[in-house]
């Protein structure tokens, strides 16, 4: 074989060669940008999960901050029913006095007192939580 033989021979093969290797050449081309597009959409959803994390946390501490506010106003609730229970007890035990006669004016006066004692701690108690609410968490 001459030389002339093995041009014609490469003449006649290089079209069998190229194409194929062309389009090898276009199908990485078109993976590579795939992976570039798949990678930039990675990317986003991502940011988009930290985002929600970071939501999520602060709707947490929201919860928690909540949470605590709720755990001192049923504390709060549970010293004004106590209260509220003694009244109840000193009223009862007015009555009981006032139906046998005895110490009447005593026991009002002490009732009375009793009773603005209380309107005041409930008064002082609501001002708190309304200040406690109203500040800037």
């Amino acid at each position: 074989m001459n030389w002339e033989q093995i041009g014609v021979i490469v003449g006649a093969l290089s079209p069998l060669v190229g194409v194929p290797l062309v389009m090898i050449t276009l199908y990485l081309r078109a993976i590579r940008e795939h992976q570039t597009h798949s990678l930039a959409g990675v990317s986003h959803r991502i940011e988009q999960i930290e985002i929600s994390i970071r939501d999520l946390l602060r709707s947490t501490a929201d919860l928690d901050r909540e949470f605590a506010t709720k755990e001192e106003w049923v504390r709060e609730s549970m010293l004004a029913r106590q209260n509220l229970e003694r009244l109840t007890q000193m009223v009862i035990r007015i009555q009981s006095e006032l139906e046998t006669g005895q110490n009447i004016a005593a026991e009002l006066g002490r009732m009375t007192a009793s009773i603005l004692e209380l309107a005041g701690r409930i008064a002082a108690v609501r001002a708190a939580r309304d200040d406690r609410c109203d500040a800037p968490a």
